[in-house]
């Protein structure tokens, strides 16, 4: 797997951390480095949708956390039934 360390959401630029932690993620746009923590194991489905959750909240802080949480357990299950794996 092709390691990750930046992308750019919404014309800002994240730094991408993927770590063993006890949560699935965080989305930070507070601190001077804007950073995106994917925890989840990104070989399950819940590492599909942590992803997209947290790239949506990078995307648009506007969006409340119900409505992100929502689109991105939607989305990730849809992904997912069409076969998108890491592997």
């Amino acid at each position: 797997m092709r390691k990750l360390k930046t992308h750019t959401f919404n014309g800002r630029k994240y730094r991408i951390d993927i770590k063993d932690y006890h949560i699935d993620g965080v989305c930070d746009q507070y601190k001077p480095e804007r950073m995106i923590m994917l925890c989840a194991d990104l070989k399950t489905r819940t590492g599909l949708i942590t992803a997209i959750h947290e790239a949506l909240h990078a995307e648009n802080w506007c969006k409340d956390e119900g409505t992100v949480d929502n689109v991105s357990k939607e989305i990730g299950t849809f992904l997912w039934r069409l076969g998108y794996r890491i592997r």
